[in-house]
């Protein structure tokens, strides 16, 4: 029997990282047939069986908008890409929530992180490059305006010269500080944006030298190609990844190689859609895993997908009746942070009251806690103190999905808030949407549908 404290940690909400791949389950029969690694290993250059054809990379510089409703497994499928092209690639991957201000995210601090991350890489690679370029980056933090930065950050770039790594890695640095400077003040933030906007075609172009030297001497570190992945944005507020993706995508795409922007789902539904889709070289949206259909019925591929996903992790033999393993995958809509959420909290339970096994008493713990959380979300949407939607205008909204024939839905500002807090899930086939599960009991429970 299986000890539930040993499989606590595999229960995490959290993508899968390499020293876990050995529980990624392929979930593309679930998804309709959409195998999300495979696609974008195509759009990189790879053939049928997976290899470069004649052993080279095709001169490409994509760059590829990721979508997907927050947490349907983007970062895990990106990280079992870039396990599997490792070989061929220098892969720079960073997530913007982690190591950056996502609530006052600017197109300049991505264009920061990228510099410091492509520097580390260079160093971490042994790739020598230009000593004229360490130059021209240093005179430009030289002017005044830049000047402050260094001031601001207590950073200054090292003379080249002495060992090639430490220079590299002097320049990482000094990006480095300027992102930690400026997600820890909103005044340092401000100050350097304002010096580097000016001068920001300058910075884009020390960017674009840097990523063209990387790909000039990959031939010393025995790879063949450079892809860069943004991760965490779609994590951005709806108004946020407007302003980012339509204000400023003609600044975004003038990377010279291949990046991945993951994408808020709401951004595919908004009344921009077409323009910004449009301002990129391709466009992939990871689907949902469906638990059932439009009609309501149980879809069998999506749920035993779930079922195989769940007892990778902690096996069947954990939980008082196999029943059980549906109820969480059902209730989750197909989520799978909502489904992994759940688990871990139901262990918690069963681990505190000293149970060998899950039971029902676990699940409704796990449950309400999770239900909880999304009635929390479902509030007036206020800005500068005003109310922009009431809570009132949500739940209406809901209701008129969780009763909708269709499942069609018009993109209002609503539904795309909506969309973004997943309480509205979006599914393959026909494009169609529902309310989630749980947030569809909060609907019964106040007696709003039957």
């Amino acid at each position: 029997m299986t000890d539930l404290f040993s499989v606590y940690d595999k229960l995490s909400p959290e993508p899968l990282q390499e020293k876990d791949l050995d529980c990624y389950v392929d979930t593309y029969q679930g998804r309709g047939g959409v195998k999300p690694v495979s696609t974008l290993k195509r759009l990189l250059g790879y053939n049928r069986e997976g290899i470069l054809p004649d052993g080279k990379l095709p001169d490409r510089e994509l760059q590829i908008l990721f979508s997907g409703y927050k947490g349907c497994g983007k970062s895990t499928e990106l990280n079992k890409l870039q396990y599997e092209i490792e070989h061929d690639f220098i892969v720079v991957n960073f997530s913007v929530r982690h190591e950056l201000d996502i609530i006052n995210l600017t197109y300049i601090d991505l264009f920061v992180i990228t510099m410091e991350k492509l520097f580390y890489a260079v160093a971490d690679h042994g790739i020598e490059i230009d000593t004229r370029l360490f130059t021209s980056i240093r005179e430009w933090s030289r002017t005044e305006e830049l000047q402050t930065i260094s001031d601001l950050t207590g950073e200054a770039l090292l003379e080249t010269g002495g060992e090639a790594s430490l220079g590299i890695r002097g320049f990482a640095r000094f990006f480095g500080k300027m992102r930690l400077a400026g997600r820890a003040s909103s005044t340092t933030r401000k100050t350097i944006i304002d010096n580097i906007e000016p001068r920001v075609s300058d910075f884009i172009g020390h960017c674009n030298d840097l990523i063209r030297e990387i790909r000039r001497n990959l031939e010393q570190c025995r790879k063949k190609g450079l892809l860069i992945i943004m991760e965490d944005l779609d994590k951005l507020s709806v108004e946020k990844a407007e302003e980012l993706f339509f204000n400023h995508s003609h600044i975004l795409n003038s990377l010279q190689t291949n990046v991945i922007f993951t994408i808020p789902i709401s951004l595919c539904y908004h009344p921009n859609a077409v323009n910004i889709k449009g301002n990129f070289s391709e466009h992939f949206e990871l689907p949902m895993v469906k638990v059932h259909d439009k009609e309501g019925s149980l879809y069998p591929d999506g749920r035993e997908t779930l079922y195989r996903l769940i007892t990778r992790r902690i096996p069947a033999e954990c939980f008082d009746s196999p029943d059980l393993i549906y109820r969480f995958l059902d209730i989750s809509g197909g989520c799978l942070r909502d489904l992994f959420s759940m688990l871990r909290s139901a262990v918690n339970n069963a681990l505190d009251n000293e149970r060998a096994k899950l039971t029902e008493s676990d699940y409704r713990t796990a449950f309400f806690l999770l239900r909880r959380e999304y009635e929390n979300t479902i509030a007036e949407k206020r800005v500068d103190n005003r109310v922009l939607v009431s809570v009132g205008d949500y739940y209406d909204t809901l209701v008129g999905v969780a009763l909708s024939k269709t499942k069609k839905v018009n993109n209002t500002a609503t539904v795309l808030d909506l969309r973004q807090n997943l309480c509205i899930l979006g599914y393959n086939d026909e494009g169609w949407c529902d309310v989630h599960p749980l947030v569809r009991t909060i609907l019964q429970e106040r007696e709003l549908i039957p």
